[in-house]
């Protein structure tokens, strides 16, 4: 029988880039292209990276949390987060082993592995 909580397997690492947006037009924020309204991708603003090494972040549930040139300009190198920082709150709230998925359909809806 297959596990209903989706686990990833050690070494994954989940990488999210960080965007500011361009500055808005509307008053809800958004700005108007070529493309149509909505809010348009601008400058760079660095990367949160999550690492699955149980041995290593047994603290948190098995990931590691690092942020790179978002909250540490010019970071060359990013420290681990302490359990306060980040995975608290993914302890707390994400639905699939401390991964939001649920803000992502394409995840949130794949079978259990």
């Amino acid at each position: 029988m297959r596990s209903t909580r989706r686990r990833d397997p050690e070494g994954t690492i989940l990488f999210k880039e960080l965007q500011l947006t361009l500055p808005q037009e509307n008053a809800d924020g958004s700005r108007t292209e070529a493309s149509g309204r909505g809010y348009f991708p601008g400058k760079w603003n660095g990367a949160d990276v999550t690492v699955k090494d149980s041995k290593r972040f047994a603290e948190t549930n098995g990931w590691g949390y690092f942020n790179f040139n978002h909250h540490e300009p010019k970071a060359p190198m990013a420290k681990v987060k302490s359990k306060d920082e980040c995975a608290y709150c993914h302890i707390a709230n994400a639905k699939k082993d401390e991964v939001w998925t649920q803000f992502y359909p394409l995840l949130d809806n794949k079978d259990a592995r």
